[in-house]
């Protein structure tokens, strides 16, 4: 390649990857990767946000929603820091996140001289949330460390990267060549293990299979359906992994979310019942089931292409190491000329359970499962659902069917607030054409709604609605329910949120019952713009009617 600067390095190399969307906020130390870009704008598209946090939540929700690496650029320092926050949520949701920042001046790093941006060991802050990260300390390293990176989402669980360029790099010229991209080979399967765990399928005469995100990343949710029917075992999805399964096949049970405020489920007997339970890409974090008292059958077979998770919080009978498309496509053929051994009666008992799930949810969520199902129902079938960490997303968790992947996520696993509207810009930049919410709570809509700039600015539509109880309301529920109403530090004074759509120059509207809601986002969907729907719940989202009080 002929003379080329550090930016514009690293410009080209992500345009050789596939690149085709950036996020950032430009600094006085990224100049160069942004003149690199101004040349790239009809092949790279550029969207800028005003927060760093808000801005790794949008190449967030674009990775999530197109299955592509969400990259975005940060300048070192206050910067870098400021996305820390979605780093973590995109390293415990094992996002495929390339976070590109700078340092300072390659020959004053770690001298604590007091230069513009100095962080003390700058990559020593960002290693509890990513894979990996590193510094560049050449201009030949650039192609290297980026080709590495989309290596390491390609074959392994994906994970958060950070490299850091130091900022005199970027304008540095240079004669570059840039090498072709690395192809990952996958991980080789045991064939013993594929014969033992179709064995075991076949002599299981209750079985059960639980799915999770590493099914969507995998794109597996063919392979899943293939087993499932063919074996005719129902199917269970993690939170996560909502979407990996259709809610309206006949062999889904829906969301495994299994009690405290998430409400009692009639899966959490069932499946400690089941004679084999098959884990397919889900982690079984502590937090949504050994918490919760969940008990699993003797008969474990876990599947993850991360080998530290087989048999983490509960110990297996089997473990698959490797990508589930590979592993489930071969055990598809080894299953063919098998019969099963199922009892006759267990269509019935699936069928009945669906029914019991049901009506559970409606006898104990009656005015959130009507008003969820109404906002499902005037979305398509492969609409984009983003939330955030709020009480009407915990519940829109089993209340809300999914029927495809990739269309509905939220910050299930770290759980930081301000998620929501900035990772629905991302989804909505990278599926435009497809309907995309977010469904977000007022404390955490103003973590980020300096974000609705950039929805003006760049022409991003998503529909918002805000559900408004004026405080943090889980937490005002717990203290409302465990500590005797001490209320203390949940209440919230609150902007008018309609006239702060308005200053931005989005359409708004205020509704107060669950029917009005349904119907105003309709609207706001046929009409192709971005709105802001206020939903007022003063009382909270179990009192939020679903008809005109």
């Amino acid at each position: 390649m002929p003379s080329v600067t550090g930016g514009k390095a690293v410009v080209e190399c992500l345009k050789l990857h596939g690149v085709d969307t950036v996020f950032g906020i430009i600094s006085t130390h990224t100049m160069h990767i942004y003149d690199a870009l101004y040349d790239n704008k009809e092949i790279i598209q550029f969207i800028g946000g005003r927060h760093e946090h808000a801005v790794g939540f949008m190449a967030d929700g674009y990775s999530r929603a197109t299955g592509k690496p969400g990259v975005f650029f940060t300048s070192g320092g206050p910067g870098a820091a400021d996305s820390i926050g979605a780093m973590g949520e995109a390293y415990h949701a094992s996002s495929s996140i390339l976070q590109i920042t700078t340092n300072i001046e390659n020959d004053l790093i770690d001298k604590g001289k007091g230069s513009l941006h100095e962080t003390k060991d700058q990559l020593g802050m960002f290693k509890s949330v990513t894979g990996w990260n590193a510094l560049i300390k050449d201009l030949s390293e650039i192609p290297t460390h980026i080709n590495k990176a989309f290596w390491s989402f390609r074959t392994h669980r994906p994970r958060p990267i950070e490299l850091e360029i130091p900022t005199d790099l970027l304008s540095v010229r240079t004669d570059l060549t840039i090498v072709d991209p690395i192809m990952g080979q996958p991980m080789d399967i045991d064939p013993k293990l594929i014969i033992d765990t179709a064995e075991k399928l076949t002599n299981a005469r209750r079985p059960v299979i639980l799915v999770g995100s590493g099914v969507i990343t995998a794109n597996a949710t063919q392979e899943v359906r293939v087993l499932a029917e063919t074996l005719n075992i129902p199917v269970i999805c993690s939170t996560t992994g909502k979407g990996a399964f259709p809610d309206d096949h006949v062999l889904s049970l829906g969301t495994g979310e299994f009690g405290g405020n998430r409400g009692n489920s009639p899966l959490a007997d069932f499946i400690p019942s089941s004679d084999l339970l098959i884990i397919i890409g889900s982690s079984m974090p502590y937090a949504r089931t050994i918490q919760y008292g969940l008990k699993l059958p003797k008969s474990v077979i876990q599947i993850d292409i991360d080998p530290l998770e087989i048999g983490k919080n509960y110990p297996v009978s089997l473990g698959l190491v490797g990508n589930a498309k590979i592993i489930l496509n071969q055990l598809i053929s080894e299953l063919r000329e098998r019969s099963t051994k199922q009892s006759a009666s267990y269509n019935k008992e699936i069928s009945d359970l669906k029914t019991a799930i049901t009506k559970s949810l409606m006898s104990q969520f009656p005015n959130e499962f009507k008003t969820l199902r109404s906002i499902r129902d005037v979305l398509s079938r492969d609409a984009i659902i983003v939330g955030d960490a709020t009480q009407p997303v915990y519940r829109a968790h089993r209340c809300m069917p999914v029927y495809e992947p990739r269309t509905y996520f939220g910050p299930n696993s770290w759980a930081g607030l301000g998620f929501g509207l900035p990772a629905a810009l991302g989804a909505k930049v990278g599926k435009p054409s497809k309907q995309v919410i977010a469904m977000v709570g007022d404390g955490g809509f103003q973590y980020n709604l300096q974000e609705l700039a950039t929805a003006v600015q760049y022409g991003i539509s998503p529909a918002i609605i805000v559900f408004n109880d004026n405080a943090w309301g889980v937490l005002k529920d717990i203290q409302n329910d465990h500590f005797n109403k001490r209320v203390f530090a949940t209440e919230l004074r609150n902007p008018d949120f309609c006239k702060l759509a308005d200053s931005y120059g989005i359409p708004s509207s205020r509704v107060f019952n669950g029917r009005e809601l349904s119907r105003v986002l309709d609207e706001a969907l046929r009409s192709g713009l971005a709105h802001l729907i206020v939903a007022e719940m003063p009382t909270g989202f179990a009192n939020f009617p679903y008809d005109k009080q």
